[in-house]
């Protein structure tokens, strides 16, 4: 009974392992693309690498704008006109989302990209004009790059910046992730952090991330667990894991409000307002796993959602039928959690003024200096073997006799065949003098 449990264990741990090991996210038809790909879509960038600072603009380019949503989860937020893209407000659009550093300085920007989006009628018609609907929001990176020792002088983004960002993005100016835009100050875990992209494509819908990663939690590449931007023990260069630092006691949990992961989801699906909100909500999944911990007092994570409504998906619940939010929802959170690691796997390592180096996991990995992953406790495959081990060594060992106690009506030829032995040779191993003379109580040796 024993090797058969063991064998039925080690199946199971097979099978365990292969699932665990094809996590990766690729389902059938579901293309990896460019967020630059999205159709109706435009992602722009102003960086400023000396100060450490930036912006980064999605703006809708199409005259109807693109139906927004917002769900803000962290407890230290810095917004700009979330309250408009509640469902039960009349505006139902946005026309662009602003991601950008320089704390509640950095809600500036906004005003140079309503210009922009003004000057190419994109907004809500008003008669005389249109008034471009911009949502945003900010992380913390006053105090970085040049500007450290500036303190009130230092250079924040403002309306300058937020014009060249959407500009830059409707010019349709190369960029990549890491150093850039509202990425360029941010930090993760104590590492560099980032702004990364991730999108996919599932026959014409698009669904896509833009985020800039500045979180007190380290940042982990879901697929494999391993750590990519955190606290580093510096004489072992090996990772600190911060969540079992928290739980132990050795590192006291992040105070203030310094940190915060903004992003927006993109899409080309057709959603009401209630949808975009929800589907803002569901992504913050991918934050989840990719930030351990997340949504911290410190943190003020955000994440907008915009979709231009070209392509329609549908479900059916109870004979209503909708767009169909099961599938939005899983591309939102695999593409937020994989803009996320990408935000921090390309971020390099930046120099204050006064010399103090943050280092970033690109610059890092070129130098072959990644530190190592912290000890990690087993997994279920590790404690699934090492459970069929106990058992196959307790099968070695088991080899002597077993006790049977005689029981009324019992005779040694029944005894003999519930254990599939000849009743003869169980006579003999038990050295009966005569068979049929057995009694209750009586102990005979079954040999295995």
């Amino acid at each position: 009974m024993a090797k058969k449990f063991a064998v039925m264990l080690l199946v199971l741990a097979m099978v365990f392992t292969n699932m665990t090991s094809a996590f990766a996210f690729a389902p059938d038809g579901v293309e990896e693309v460019s967020v630059n790909d999205i159709p109706g879509i435009a992602v722009g960038h102003w960086t400023d690498k000396a100060n450490q600072t930036g912006t980064t603009v999605i703006a809708c380019t199409e005259v109807g704008g693109a139906v927004g949503g917002v769900s803000v989860l962290g407890g230290s937020p810095g917004t700009r006109e979330t309250d408009l893209l509640d469902p039960t407000k009349t505006v139902q659009i946005v026309n662009a989302v602003v991601l950008s550093g320089g704390s509640a300085f950095g809600l500036d920007p906004a005003t140079g990209v309503m210009k922009f989006m003004e000057e190419k009628g994109l907004g809500v018609g008003v008669g005389v004009t249109v008034v471009p609907i911009v949502s945003g929001a900010v992380l913390f990176d006053l105090g970085r790059g040049d500007d450290k020792a500036l303190g009130n002088k230092e250079n924040r983004p403002g309306a300058d910046a937020g014009y060249q960002a959407v500009s830059n993005a409707f010019k349709g100016v190369e960029w990549s992730d890491g150093n850039v835009g509202a990425g360029m100050g941010a930090r993760a875990g104590g590492m560099k952090g980032g702004l990364g992209s991730h999108a996919y494509k599932f026959g014409d819908l698009y669904v896509g991330a833009v985020v800039a990663v500045n979180a007190a939690g380290q940042v982990i590449d879901p697929d494999t667990g391993d750590i990519i931007a955190g606290r580093i023990d510096a004489a072992t260069n090996t990772f600190i894991d911060r969540e079992v630092a928290i739980v132990e006691g050795t590192v006291a949990p992040t105070s203030g409000n310094t940190n915060t992961t903004i992003g927006c989801v993109i899409t080309n699906a057709v959603l009401t307002q209630a949808n975009a909100n929800k589907l803002a909500e569901m992504a913050h999944d991918g934050y989840a796993r990719a930030i351990e911990p997340t949504h911290t007092p410190s943190d003020g994570d955000c994440i907008f959602a915009m979709a231009t409504g070209t392509t329609t998906t549908t479900s059916t619940t109870w004979d209503v039928v909708s767009a169909n939010m099961s599938l939005l929802g899983v591309l939102a959170v695999n593409a937020m959690e994989r803009a996320i690691v990408s935000a921090c796997y390309n971020a390099e390592t930046v120099v204050d003024a006064d010399g103090t180096t943050t280092v970033g996991a690109a610059t890092l990995r070129a130098e072959g200096k990644t530190p190592a992953q912290p000890a990690k406790g087993t997994s279920a495959v590790e404690d699934i073997e090492a459970f069929i081990a106990q058992l196959a060594a307790a099968d070695k060992a088991d080899k002597g006799d077993v006790d049977y106690v005689v029981v009324a009506g019992d005779t040694v030829s029944k005894i003999a065949i519930r254990y599939g032995l000849d009743w003869k040779a169980l006579a003999q191993y038990n050295k009966l003098a005569n068979p049929n003379l057995i009694y209750v109580g009586q102990v005979l040796k079954i040999p295995q």
